[in-house]
């Protein structure tokens, strides 16, 4: 180790408070974005941006990781800093081969039921479908693959590329031993560049001849192919029956997110202070991503923006930055708006959090110009009314629902401006009706309230994780079986048969996560081990008469 850098950790101290509420933010949106048919996907934080609560909770687990783990590497030894990543390695390689098996069985159990569309097979759904594939030897392969990490499918991708990162553990801790921080800012950024390059010459080789890819690539691109494709090991085989499969989430490119927040952990990064040009240069990388990101600006086929306007461009631009907003690869403008939007969190709650304790102000404004806001919003809640509530239309109105699509072009599949519209005059407009005692009820004491809950189950992330997995997958069971399939426009799709069907499933789930959080919570104390009280245990003489026998 170098000697001009020590090798320190930050002292015990408290459990940050953004960590866990952040991370349980995460896990609310997780189990809303893999519920399949869910409207209340369309307004997740991904639906405009490019980052989305896969950042958030790899992100927030490399702080947990340096809290947790980085301490035993610097007070006590490499060797036992090793053993306890090795430790978490194991249960959480047990844990995804758990969740994967239960799943199945429980769609399996979903599919005994008779219930949902007459033609949906639950055990055909692609994650779980080489289980029971009528291919010879499917079956086995598929077992094969999921025990060896060779068989990675979709909604259970994360948590293998959560243990090969954690596995990177004692090795960047190693090269800070040896060279500090300036070693480590130096491989992990390079390690992921690679990462990228081997992507970018994987999907660029794909299913065009030598001759073709020369004739269509500059010297520089030629140059970044044939480097990427010296690494293309990193691109981690996903499927076994399909070559070209790889891992959606691969580990060597979000280990960049994951040890930043590792880094900001171990005090390796400063925190960053809050100032107001920073704060509008994160604002601004966040809108410029908006048009870039959102279905309804650059899909002009079935958004608001013609092609005329600017549609078919933001098409073709969205083609060009490609490898630049990669999920798979994590690219570099996905990890700038990740860091933007987690800067302007960071900034929003406060030094410490401390708005997590002690909640938010309400900015005071004057009877005039609260009425004038109020009858704005009412008046635009009201022109907005049948862009907003289509599903209710398509089920009950199909005249009206052919009117609209045939004169006003309102694709009612996907939430559009309107819908936008609507939202933010509605929020206004109860805002602004609801009096000032409960405007400081609702950002004092239901939003402090709603803190510790939130907290709780970012505390048992793992634990939650596991359960939104099955439970998206059950919801979505559940939604189908009440729900109503839809023809319009040439597209046959399932709509909720009505908000509040949509609502009561949603919040339900919700409830199942926090339940989780406590529940597990409360074993993890071990209660049948703490002593009992031996005041409470010692009987109390009773007060009752005597009743003479008869």
């Amino acid at each position: 180790m170098s000697q001009s850098t020590p090798l320190s950790a930050p002292a015990k101290r408290a459990r940050d408070l953004r960590l866990d509420f952040f991370r349980g933010i995460a896990m609310f949106i997780i189990l809303l974005a893999h519920t399949p048919g869910n409207p209340w996907t369309l307004w997740i934080p991904a639906r405009f941006g490019f980052s989305d609560a896969t950042e958030i909770f790899v992100f927030c687990s490399g702080m947990a990781s340096g809290i947790a783990f980085g301490t035993v590497f610097v007070k006590r030894s490499w060797h036992l800093g090793a053993a306890r990543i090795i430790f978490r390695v194991w249960q959480v390689y047990w844990a995804h081969i758990g969740i994967v098996l239960f799943t199945a069985g429980m769609l399996v159990a979903l599919q005994s039921t008779g219930l949902g569309p007459i033609d949906k097979d639950y055990t055909r759904w692609f994650p779980i479908g080489g289980f029971f594939s009528d291919t010879p030897g499917r079956p086995a392969e598929t077992l094969l693959g999921l025990f060896t990490l060779t068989y990675v499918p979709g909604l259970f991708d994360i948590l293998p590329m959560y243990l090969v990162i954690l596995a990177m553990v004692p090795l960047v801790m190693g090269i800070y031993r040896i060279g500090g921080r300036e070693a480590v800012f130096i491989v992990l950024p390079t390690v992921w560049l690679l990462a990228n390059l081997a992507g970018y010459a994987r999907v660029s080789m794909a299913d065009v001849t030598p001759e073709e890819l020369a004739a269509s690539k500059t010297a520089l691109q030629l140059f970044a192919i044939w480097l990427g494709d010296l690494f293309s090991w990193m691109n981690l085989p996903g499927v076994p029956w399909e070559e070209r499969a790889t891992w959606f989430f691969n580990p060597f490119a979000w280990q960049l997110v994951f040890f930043t927040g590792f880094a900001f952990a171990m005090g390796w990064i400063p925190a960053p202070p809050v100032r107001r040009w920073l704060i509008v240069l994160a604002i601004a990388v966040v809108i410029l991503t908006v048009p870039f990101a959102w279905h309804k600006t650059y899909q002009y086929l079935t958004g608001f923006l013609p092609e005329a306007w600017g549609g078919g461009f933001l098409w073709d631009a969205r083609g060009v930055i490609e490898p630049f907003r990669w999920k798979t690869w994590i690219g570099g403008w996905r990890f700038l708006h990740f860091l933007a939007l987690a800067y302007l969190a960071w900034a929003a709650v406060g030094p410490g959090g401390i708005r997590l304790s002690t909640g938010w102000g309400v900015v005071q404004r004057t009877l005039t110009t609260r009425r004038l806001v109020a009858t704005a919003a009412a008046l635009a809640a009201l022109a907005t009314v049948p862009w907003t509530y289509l599903w209710e239309i398509k089920a009950l109105f199909p005249a009206l629902d052919a009117f609209f699509f045939g004169h006003l072009v309102v694709d009612g599949r996907y939430h559009g401006l309107f819908h936008l519209i609507h939202l933010a005059a509605m929020i206004t407009l109860i805002w602004h009706s609801i009096g000032d005692r409960a405007r400081h009820w609702l950002v004092q004491d239901a939003f402090l309230a709603c803190v510790p809950v939130i907290r709780k189950v970012g505390t048992q992330s793992l634990a939650v994780f596991l359960v939104s997995i099955a439970l998206s997958r059950f919801n979505g069971w559940w939604m189908d079986s009440m729900g109503v399939w839809i023809e319009a426009q040439g597209f046959t799709y399932l709509a909720p048969r009505d908000v509040w069907v949509v609502g009561f499933v949603n919040l339900i789930g919700f409830g199942v996560l926090i339940a989780t959080a406590y529940t597990v919570s409360w074993f993890k104390r071990q209660p049948w081990r703490q002593k009992p009280d031996p005041a409470a245990a010692t009987p109390r003489p009773s007060t009752a008469k005597a009743v003479p026998a008869e």
